[in-house]
């Protein structure tokens, strides 16, 4: 397990209520925002978070978002179809950050997302990410429902 003193410290979800579009940037729909802090056995480089490690948060922060979107949904899952990054900025070690998802559009069984690693205070992006979520039919992947 990735979770625990020194690995994923802390990743909690939260819901955006407020869901106004802001007006610097009007097709920006955020609906979850991660907050996170991260230990010091996560690293790649000295004092630098692997980057394996953050596309595992995006991957993660991304799919509670699709729980977010389809609250409800029991008969589908989505699964990972695509999931690209791009890294701006070196993320430390011990450090605290959020992921802002946004859901961009759906197009049928296809859900599309975008993401920022960023520091607390917003001036820092680590990086960002796209998605698309594919949804799936429960019962054609999940054994024993």
């Amino acid at each position: 397990p990735l979770l625990g003193a020194n690995l994923i410290e802390r990743f909690n979800v939260y819901k955006r209520v407020n869901t106004l579009q802001s007006k610097e940037q009007p097709e920006r729909n955020e609906i979850a925002v991660v907050d996170i802090k991260l230990g010091t056995r996560l690293n790649g480089h000295g004092g630098v978070v692997h980057g394996g490690i953050i596309s595992l948060l995006f991957d993660t922060a991304l799919g509670f978002a699709y729980h977010i979107c389809l609250s409800g949904d029991n008969k589908n899952i989505a699964v990972t179809a695509n999931l690209k990054i791009d890294f701006r900025a070196p993320f430390r070690e011990g450090s605290e950050a959020v992921v802002r998802v946004n859901l961009d559009r759906m197009e049928g069984r296809k859900i599309f997302f975008s993401a920022n690693l960023e520091s607390k205070d917003g001036l820092v992006v680590y990086a960002e990410a796209t998605s698309l979520f594919i949804k799936v039919d429960r019962s054609k992947v999940v054994k024993n429902n």
